[in-house]
C-alpha cells in the first residue's frame, strides 16, 4: 500500500489551491455560532463567514459567561493553518501512541505527519517547531491552544505505527519515509517530520541500471553493492548487524565503492561520517533499520569512540537510558548492513587512542584491503584510467538513485514465505573456511552474495548469474589472505607479547644468571640464555600486562597452543624458579617462536 508523507499535487490543482488560499474571498461558507456546539474546534480549508469573514485555519469557538455588566459573547480565535487530526497512531505493541495529522504547508500543499503524543509534553516547543518547519502557520498569541486542539478529540479511526525503518513485525511490509512496501497499513510514526528524508528517489532507475552494470568485472564494488541490498536480507536469516570496511589511501577511490551502495537507497545524504558518538550513530542507525549504513572516512572519528562504535552498531541495540523521573527509557533497535572506508584499519584506528582490537570488534567490520589493479578497478571499461571511470560513477549516482533498494525490498515480499536460510545454508557450502571465526566472516560473505544473486534474479541489476556469488568469493579469499590462517585473538596475543618484548626486553628484564644486573625500569622479570635463544621469565603481572585486554587464561591458551611456553611444572603453564636474592616465584618462561606468523 503507498501511503505518501507528501501528497503529490498537479499545477491545475494548486492553482486552485492557491486561488483558495490567496483570494477568492467572495465565496464563502456562511456559519453561525448558533449551530456549533460552543466550545469547539473547526478546521475550514477557505475562507468562511462567522461573525465577520475569517481566513482558512484551524478555529476555536467559545462564548463567555456574561455578567451585570458584560452580555454573553461569542468568540473565534485561529490557532494554525488547516490541520486535521485523520486517525490515532499506535505501534504493533500496543505503545507509543500518537495522531496522524493532514496538514497544508505554505504553498498549499497537503501533506501528513504520524505524530508522537510525547511531543505534546511540556510547553508543545518541540513540537510547534516541527509544524513550522513543514509550512504550518501557527497564531503566536493563540499557540498554546494547538496542544488542547491536538487533545480535543479521538478519531476512531486506528492505524499501525511504526517507530523506524525497515520490516513491520508481520513481515510483510517494509517501512520508508515516503511510502509502505506492501500490504499493512502502517505509516512512519517519528519526532521529526523530515528525519528520514535521506531515503529517497532521485534520476532514472534505467540509468541507474546502467551505470550498475559497469560493475561487471569489478569485485570491490559487486561486493559494495551486495552489502547495501543485504540490509533487508539480514532480518529473513536471523543474522546480526555488521559489515565491510575497505582500506586503502586517498588515490584508491574507495569513498567511489560507498557512494555506489548509497545509491541503491537515496542519495549523497544518505551517506553518513565517522565524525560522531557512538550515541549520535545510534540514532542514525534506528533510522535506517534494515538498510544500509554507509560511514566514510574513519580517519575523522575520534579514536577513543570507534571501538565502542563498532559493538553498538553491531550490537544491534541502543544504550539503555533513564528518563527524568528514573525510569528506563525506549531502548533503540536496528538491523543493518554496514559499509565503512578509512585510510586505516579497525585496529590503527583503535591503536591510536592506545586501545586493543578485540575479535568481535574485527569480526562485525571485516577490513579489506581496496587497492586493485587500477586503484578501485579490476576492469575499466570503455574508459581511459580509473580517475575518470571514478568520476564518472560518482556524477551518475549524484543524479539516478533510491531505486534499487525499494525494487529489491519488492522483490522480496513477493517471494512469501520463501525460506531465505535454506538458500544462505547451501551457498555457505562454497565458501571454504578453516576455523570458527572464519567461518562467522564466511557466513557474512554468503548472505552478500546471496542478497547480489536475488538482485540478478529480479532484474535489478544486469549482470550475469553467478557474478555476485564469484566476487564475494573472491574479496573472501582476500579478507583470509589479509588475516592470516590462525583465529583473530590467538594473533593479537602473540603480537601483543611479541611487542611488549620488543619494548621492555633489555630494560625490564634481567639475566637470571647474574644477580647484580638490575633492571632500569619496573621490572618484569629475567631472562636466561640457551644456544641461540632467550627465554623470557614473565612474572604474573608483568604478562597480563603484555597480554593486553585479553582474559589471562585466553592469553596463556594462545602462548599454549602456539608452543610459546618453554618450560613449566607439571599440570601447570607457570615454573617455580629459583632467583638469588628473591626466592623461588612462579615464572611463565616465554620463547617467542619467530617463524610463528603473527603479524
Amino acid at each position: 500500500m503507498f501511503l505518501p508523507e507528501v501528497i503529490e499535487i498537479d499545477e491545475a490543482e494548486l492553482s486552485c489551491l492557491e486561488k483558495n488560499v490567496v483570494s477568492n474571498k467572495s465565496e464563502v461558507r456562511q456559519l453561525s455560532f448558533a449551530d456549533l456546539e460552543l466550545p469547539c474546534y473547526i478546521v475550514e480549508e477557505n475562507w468562511f463567514e462567522l461573525g465577520g469573514k475569517r481566513q482558512p485555519g484551524v478555529w476555536y469557538c467559545y462564548q463567555t459567561e456574561g455578567n451585570q455588566k458584560t452580555p454573553s459573547a461569542q468568540h473565534a480565535i485561529r490557532i494554525c493553518s488547516p490541520l486535521y487530526i485523520e486517525a490515532v497512531t499506535n505501534t504493533e505493541d500496543g505503545q507509543f501512541f500518537g495522531r496522524l495529522l493532514r496538514f497544508r504547508n505554505t504553498f498549499g500543499r497537503w501533506r501528513q505527519w504520524a505524530m508522537p503524543m510525547e511531543l505534546l509534553r511540556g510547553s508543545g516547543e518541540e513540537l510547534r517547531g516541527e509544524l513550522l518547519a513543514a509550512g504550518v502557520e501557527i497564531e503566536q498569541k493563540n499557540r498554546n491552544k494547538l496542544a488542547d486542539y491536538l487533545q480535543s478529540h479521538i478519531p476512531d479511526k486506528i492505524i499501525t505505527a511504526a517507530t523506524h525503518t525497515g520490516w513491520t513485525t508481520s513481515g510483510n511490509a517494509f517501512v520508508m519515509p515516503d511510502r509502505i512496501v506492501g500490504a499493512d497499513n502502517v505509516y512512519l510514526q517519528s519526532d521529526s517530520i523530515g528525519q528520514y528524508g535521506a531515503i529517497h528517489p532521485g534520476g532514472d532507475y534505467w540509468e541507474w541500471q546502467q551505470l550498475a552494470a559497469l560493475c561487471a568485472g569489478n569485485p570491490v564494488l559487486i561486493l559494495s553493492l551486495c552489502v547495501s541490498f543485504a540490509g533487508p536480507l539480514l532480518a529473513k536469516v536471523h543474522h546480526d548487524s555488521g559489515g565491510i570496511h575497505w582500506v586503502g589511501d586517498s588515490s584508491t577511490g574507495k569513498t567511489t565503492a560507498l557512494l555506489l551502495a548509497v545509491s541503491v537507497w537515496g542519495g549523497e545524504d544518505f551517506k553518513r561520517s565517522w565524525r560522531a558518538t557512538s550515541n549520535g550513530l545510534e540514532s542514525v542507525a534506528a533510522m535506517l533499520s534494515d538498510t544500509c549504513l554507509c560511514l566514510d572516512e574513519i580517519n575523522e572519528a575520534d579514536p577513543q569512540e570507534v571501538g565502542s562504535i563498532v559493538y553498538c552498531l553491531g550490537n544491534g541495540t541502543g544504550k539503555t537510558r533513564a528518563n527524568k523521573v528514573g525510569s528506563a527509557r525506549h531502548v533503540q533497535r536496528w538491523r543493518l548492513t554496514i559499509l565503512s572506508t578509512g585510510e586505516r584499519s579497525i585496529t590503527a584506528a583503535m591503536k591510536e587512542s592506545g586501545k586493543q582490537t578485540k575479535a568481535g570488534q574485527l569480526m562485525r567490520l571485516l577490513n579489506i584491503p581496496a587497492k586493485r589493479k587500477f586503484g578501485l578497478f579490476d576492469h575499466l571499461h570503455h574508459f581511459k584510467d580509473g580517475r575518470m571511470l571514478s568520476d564518472y560513477f560518482k556524477s551518475q549516482c549524484a543524479r539516478h538513485y533510491g531505486h534499487a533498494g525499494v525494487q529489491f525490498v519488492e522483490y522480496l515480499i513477493q517471494q512469501g514465505d520463501a525460506d531465505f536460510g535454506v538458500v544462505l545454508a547451501k551457498i555457505e557450502m562454497q565458501f571454504t573456511h578453516h576455523d570458527n571465526q572464519s567461518a562467522r566472516a564466511a557466513s557474512k560473505f554468503a548472505l552478500y552474495a546471496m542478497a547480489g544473486e536475488l538482485a540478478i534474479e529480479a532484474g535489478i541489476v544486469h549482470w550475469d548469474q553467478g557474478t555476485a556469488l564469484h566476487a564475494c568469493q573472491a574479496m573472501f579469499a582476500q579478507w583470509q589472505r589479509d588475516r592470516g590462517k590462525g583465529l583473530t585473538e590467538h594473533q593479537q596475543i602473540l603480537q601483543n607479547v611479541g611487542d611488549y618484548i620488543l619494548k621492555y626486553g633489555d630494560t625490564r628484564f634481567t639475566d637470571k644468571n647474574n644477580p647484580n644486573d638490575k633492571p632500569r625500569a619496573e621490572r618484569a622479570g629475567w631472562y636466561l640464555d640457551k644456544s641461540d635463544a632467550r627465554i623470557f621469565l614473565f612474572t604474573n603481572d608483568a604478562l597480563r600486562e603484555a597480554g593486553g585486554n585479553f582474559d589471562f587464561n585466553r592469553v596463556l591458551d594462545a602462548l599454549e597452543e602456539a608452543k610459546w611456553i618453554a618450560d613449566h611444572n607439571p599440570g601447570k603453564r607457570a615454573k617455580k624458579t629459583v632467583i638469588v636474592g628473591v626466592g623461588k616465584p612462579a615464572l611463565y618462561w616465554i620463547l617467542p617462536m619467530e617463524h610463528t606468523d603473527h603479524a
